[in-house]
C-alpha cells in the first residue's frame, strides 16, 4: 500500500515536472517543503507514516534535483537520509517504541523499496525524455521543411514569373506564326513546371495541416464546364470520345470551396486523358438529397491501361506512380492522387478507386454539399454540356484591356526581372508605371511627396521588406499615405492568406507569377 501510494504520488510529480508548469512544480514540491511535509508526517502519524513519506521525499529529490548516475548511488543516498531522519528525527519524537532492531527492519524493507522505486522511476523519466527529444526534433524538422519549401517556392517562382510572364507579353504582339507556337509551348511548359510546383507546395500543406478549405456559394454547371473543357486539350489526336454526362435534377447553387472541388476533378480528369491512349473518357455528376445536403457523386471514367491490384493499394500514397514501366514518359510526380485524397477527406468526403489492369478505371468522389439554392440544373443545360455547346454567362475567355491613361502605378521589386515582367503585364492599360528596386527607396519616394493611384509590393526583398516597407509608409501619418491601396506580390504561397497582409498594411495580394485575369481584377478594383 506504502509502495503503491508512493509511486502513484511519483509520477503525479514527474509529470509535474516535466510538464510546461515544471517551475511551479519546483515551487511547491522543492526539497524544502518536501522535508517540512517529511518531518510533520512523523509528528502527526508517528512510524507507519515515515516510510512512505521517507520514500517520496527521497525518491523525489534524489531522482529529479540530485539526478544520480547509478543505482548503487541513489541506494546510498537513500540509506544516508534515512539514516539521519529515523535516527535522529525518529528516536527524539517517536519514543521507545522505536527499537533499534525494528529501525534496521525498516530500513532494509526501505532500500528494497527504493530500489524498485528507482528502476521503475528510471525507465519512465527516460521514457518521457526520449519522447520529449522525438518530438523537439519532429517539430524542428518540421519547421525547417516549411522553412525550406517557403524559400524554394520563392527561388523557383520567379524565375517562372519571367518566363510565363514575358512570353504572355510577347504573345499579344504581331509576330510570325512559327514564332508564335513557338512561345505557345514555352508558355505551356511554364505552366506545366508550375502545376508540380504547386503539387508539391499542396501535400505539404495538407500534411501539416495549414490547407483551409473555404466555402461560398458556387455555380455547379461552371465547376463542370471549366473542368471538362481545360482537360480536353489533353485528348490531343488520339482516338478518344470525352463524354459528360450530368444529372440534370442536381441544385445548381451549392456552398463549398469550389477550387478544391475543380482540382480534384481536373487531376482525376488529367490523368484519364494521359493513361488513355484510345478509347474513351467519361465524366459522370450525380446527387442524392440528405436531409438540407446535397451529396454529390462524380464520376470519372476510362478505358486506359488500368491499375494492377498490387498497385490499388498504393494509389493513394505520396510520390508513388503505378505501372512506372508502362508509363514512362508520362509527365507527372505522383502527387495528385495523394492531393486529391487529402483534399477530400478535409471537405468530409470520400474518394475510392475500382481498376481492372488493361481495361481501365474508375474513380468515385462523394461530397456533401451545402444547398444554397434547390433550383436544379435542367435538361436543356444538362444537354448542352453533353454535347458540348453549353455557353457560360460572362465568361471572360480573353482580357478587354481597359486604357488607364490618367492612372499612376508603382510597382516595387528588388529582382530587375520581376520589375520587367511587372511593366509587361501592366503596358496594355497606358498608364504610368514607376519601378522601384527597394523597401527604402520607396519610402523615401512617398515621403517625398510622390503620390500613386496604386502600389504593388513585394513580399521578400533583403533590408526593408513589403511588409516593412508596408507599415512604413503607412506610418508616415498623411490621408494619402493612409488610404494608398497596396497589393503584396508574394513567390511565397505559404504567405498567400488575405489576412496576413490585411493585418499588415496590404488591400491584397497576387502570387507569382501574376496571372493576368487577378491582375486585370485587382485593376479594376482600384482604379478608377
Amino acid at each position: 500500500m506504502r509502495f503503491g501510494l508512493s509511486v502513484f504520488i511519483l509520477i503525479v510529480y514527474v509529470l509535474i515536472e516535466r510538464s510546461s508548469l515544471s517551475s511551479l512544480g519546483t515551487a511547491f514540491l522543492s526539497p524544502i517543503v518536501i522535508i517540512s511535509v517529511l518531518i510533520f508526517g512523523a509528528i502527526y502519524f508517528r512510524g507507519d507514516f515515515l516510510l512512505f513519506t521517507y520514500n517520496c521525499a527521497i525518491a523525489f529529490i534524489s531522482l529529479t534535483y540530485l539526478r544520480p548516475k547509478g543505482l548503487l548511488a541513489y541506494i546510498i543516498l537513500s540509506s544516508a537520509a534515512f539514516t539521519v531522519i529515523l535516527f535522529v528525527f525518529g528516536i527524539n519524537l517517536l519514543g521507545p517504541a522505536f527499537t533499534a532492531i525494528y529501525n534496521i527492519l525498516y530500513f532494509i524493507v526501505s532500500v528494497a523499496l527504493n530500489v524498485l522505486t528507482y528502476i521503475f522511476c528510471r525507465s519512465y523519466v527516460q521514457a518521457l525524455d526520449a519522447l520529449t527529444d522525438a518530438k523537439n526534433s519532429a517539430s524542428n524538422a518540421a519547421q525547417a521543411k516549411g522553412s525550406f519549401l517557403a524559400n524554394m517556392s520563392h527561388e523557383i517562382r520567379t524565375p517562372l514569373n519571367a518566363i510565363i510572364g514575358l512570353t504572355e507579353a510577347e504573345l499579344r504582339r504581331e509576330l510570325p506564326a512559327e514564332s508564335i507556337e513557338n512561345l505557345r509551348k514555352i508558355h505551356t511548359s511554364g505552366n506545366l513546371l508550375m502545376g508540380i510546383i504547386n503539387d508539391i507546395l499542396d501535400m505539404s500543406k495538407i500534411e501539416s495541416g495549414k490547407f483551409e478549405i473555404i466555402s461560398s456559394t458556387y455555380d455547379l454547371v461552371d465547376i463542370i464546364y471549366d473542368t471538362a473543357t481545360l482537360n480536353m486539350v489533353h485528348i490531343k489526336s488520339k482516338p478518344i470520345n470525352f463524354i459528360v454526362s450530368v444529372d440534370e435534377n442536381i441544385p445548381r447553387l451549392l456552398i463549398g470551396d469550389n477550387i478544391r472541388i475543380k482540382q480534384i476533378l481536373g487531376n482525376l480528369l488529367s490523368n484519364a486523358f494521359k493513361y488513355t491512349k484510345e478509347g474513351s473518357v467519361e465524366l459522370r455528376a450525380s446527387w442524392q438529397s440528405v436531409g438540407d445536403l446535397a451529396r454529390l457523386e462524380f464520376e470519372v471514367a476510362d478505358t486506359g491501361m488500368g491499375i494492377s491490384e498490387e498497385d490499388l493499394e498504393k494509389l493513394f500514397s505520396e510520390y508513388a506512380q503505378v505501372n512506372q514501366l508502362s508509363t514512362r514518359g508520362i509527365e507527372g510526380t505522383g502527387l495528385g492522387l495523394a492531393i486529391c485524397m487529402g483534399l477530400v477527406e478535409l471537405m468530409g468526403g470520400e474518394l475510392s478507386a475500382q481498376s481492372e489492369y488493361g481495361r481501365g478505371s474508375v474513380f468515385s468522389v462523394y461530397l456533401e454539399q451545402e444547398i444554397a439554392d434547390k433550383t436544379p440544373i435542367g435538361a436543356e443545360i444538362a444537354a448542352a454540356l453533353k454535347n458540348f455547346t453549353y455557353t457560360p454567362e460572362n465568361k471572360e475567355l480573353s482580357i478587354e484591356y481597359i486604357p488607364l491613361r490618367n492612372s499612376k502605378v508603382l510597382v516595387v521589386d528588388d529582382v530587375e526581372i520581376n520589375l520587367e515582367v511587372a511593366a509587361a503585364c501592366l503596358e496594355p492599360y497606358e498608364m504610368q508605371v514607376d519601378l522601384i528596386s527597394s523597401g527604402e527607396e520607396a519610402v523615401q519616394r512617398v515621403k517625398d511627396g510622390a503620390e500613386y493611384d496604386l502600389i504593388f509590393m513585394d513580399h521578400m526583398m533583403p533590408g526593408m521588406d513589403g511588409v516593412e516597407t508596408a507599415h512604413a509608409i503607412r506610418a508616415i501619418g498623411t490621408q494619402y499615405t493612409k488610404a494608398v491601396p497596396i497589393i503584396a506580390l508574394t513567390a511565397n504561397v505559404f504567405a498567400e492568406k488575405d489576412n496576413i497582409f490585411i493585418d499588415n498594411g496590404f488591400q491584397g495580394f497576387l502570387s507569382k507569377p501574376i496571372d493576368l485575369h487577378k491582375l486585370d481584377g485587382v485593376l479594376r478594383a482600384w482604379l478608377k
